[in-house]
């Protein structure tokens, strides 16, 4: 039986007392910039979840009992906190007892929040007061010179680990973060992912920090030690604002048989799993799923969306999560926060397009080899700037067929730039693939060069065809035999998607 039960006054109190400003703009823009400099593939019409300082609030699972989804939300006890997400309290869950926060030569980290779950522990942590000409997503040099900085290397180099935090348990036991790419948050370095079992017994531990990342090396502190301490979340609880978990209706009909005729154009369809209506805005959890789907498919990623409110409102909505389709697999939720306040009464949740992404060579099993998704050109001893080559490939990927038409070498300076914010980083030569297909489609391909230190990629669309591919490496062109492997195709999904939540 639970017996902490704050009384509502004491809550509203509690909110008030933990009430968090936005994140200041400067902060936001240096996580901004630094996932922007890892090659991570990213669609600009969302915006990613800044980082900022919050404190945590326990909410009593009583204080929605009187609601009419209490019976839905005491499936599972999931909490939403802003700049995390959801939180789910089972098995024990611990988290940070208080902010911890440490100021050396003007500069301040704090350690914000701390969840330990039975297999992980969550952490994140920002840093203030770092100078622009000491920040390497500021600083002028940050660009040409990233070694200058924490955890920079040159384009091409292997990563190294210095701006990664550690933990030490009281046992002296260190905590590795997780770098199997299983956390999505861990492309932030500071919300690092440590898969460990903690003891329960452990209530202390110590971030362990060599160096800020990106903060220019020995003009700000070093070798940071910051201990903190845990507290055991009671059973029965919520932690931060109550989820209304969402049931679907049942379907009724009799599945069908594997025998029955596929259909011609795959159905999407999208599933409201759960809303959280808070004080400022609306959170919702959606997830989607295709019928007849080729085994290749890998992701349905969400590109425009927005809700109609009670008072007919058409509310944007911003997604919270990375574009990454092997971090989103088919059937994963995605998470939505309206810009504002919808009114009070139904929702209407509408994505107006979306886009599948094919990848045959890497689910499990592979639909495809990698000698069916290649081909080769001659590019000769002296490839030159300009010099063009008859292709006429033709690929079928899902039933979809495009043909890659010509090859042409290009330099960096032939390509749209404003997405590189680094500049080329020395991948100046290349090839730029045309590629036909049917234009309402909306197909995009990928493909990879088989050959040392190609890396850089674009796509383009020249309306309504081709699709423009280019991947760039460096120093020169590959010369002689070049292969080229399909790594994935997309299709743009334009079907209205919609799901109404009625409270």
């Amino acid at each position: 039986m639970n017996d902490f039960n704050p009384s509502p006054e004491f809550e509203e109190k509690v909110r008030k007392a933990v009430d968090v400003p936005s994140a200041k703009p400067e902060f936001v823009n240096k996580l901004r910039n630094e996932l922007a400099r890892r090659p991570v593939k990213m669609k600009p019409r969302f915006i990613l979840k800044p980082v900022w300082a919050f404190a945590f609030v326990i909410v009593a699972l009583t204080l929605i009992a009187s609601a009419p989804a209490a019976v839905n939300a005491l499936k599972k006890i999931f909490g939403y906190v802003p700049g995390v997400g959801l939180v789910e309290n089972s098995s024990g869950l611990r988290m940070l007892a208080e902010p911890a926060s440490l100021t050396r030569d003007g500069v301040t980290l704090t350690i914000t929040n701390v969840f330990v779950y039975q297999d992980r522990v969550e952490l994140i942590y920002s840093v203030q007061g770092i100078a622009s000409e000491n920040d390497g997503t500021q600083a002028e040099d940050g660009i040409s010179n990233p070694t200058a900085f924490c955890g920079g290397v040159n384009p091409g180099e292997f990563m190294i680990t210095d701006g990664d935090a550690r933990l030490r348990l009281p046992d002296g036991t260190i905590l590795e973060r997780d770098y199997t790419g299983k956390y999505p948050q861990n492309i932030f370095a500071m919300q690092p992912v440590y898969e460990a079992a903690i003891p329960a017994d452990v209530t202390e531990m110590t971030f362990v920090l060599k160096c800020i990342p990106w903060a220019r090396l020995g003009a700000t502190p070093e070798n940071w030690e910051l201990p903190f301490s845990l507290v055991t979340v009671p059973a029965g609880t919520i932690v931060g604002e109550p989820v209304i978990e969402v049931t679907q209706p049942v379907d009724e009909e009799p599945a069908s048989s594997s025998t029955a005729e596929p259909v011609s154009s795959p159905k999407v369809t999208m599933i409201l799993e759960r809303i959280v209506p808070t004080d400022s805005n609306t959170v919702l959890y959606v997830h989607f799923n295709m019928e007849n789907a080729d085994p290749s498919l890998i992701s349905i990623m969400p590109q425009s969306a927005y809700v109609i409110d009670s008072l007919g409102q058409k509310i944007p909505l911003r997604g919270g999560f990375i574009w990454q389709p092997f971090e989103h697999k088919v059937g994963n939720a995605f998470e939505f926060v309206t810009e504002s306040k919808p009114a009070d009464g139904p929702l209407t949740i509408i994505v107006d397009q979306a886009i599948a992404y094919y990848m045959p060579l890497y689910t499990d099993p592979p639909q495809a080899t990698s000698e069916e998704l290649s081909f080769t050109f001659d590019a000769g001893e002296n490839p030159q700037h300009g010099q063009v080559w008859n292709l006429n490939k033709i690929f079928t990927i899902a039933g979809y067929e495009f043909e890659i038409t010509s090859a042409q070498a290009v330099t960096f300076s032939d390509i749209e730039t404003p997405s590189f914010i680094d500049g080329s980083q020395g991948y100046d030569y290349g090839y730029q693939f045309a590629v036909e297909s049917d234009p309402s489609l909306g197909l995009s391909v990928e493909m990879d060069i088989h050959a040392d230190k190609c890396w850089l990629s674009d796509v383009k669309t020249i309306s309504p065809s081709p699709l423009l591919y280019t991947q760039l490496c460096r120093d020169e062109y590959p010369k002689g035999l070049v292969t080229v492997t399909v790594r994935e195709m997309s299709v743009t999904l334009e079907d209205d998607l919609q799901v109404e939540w009625i409270p």
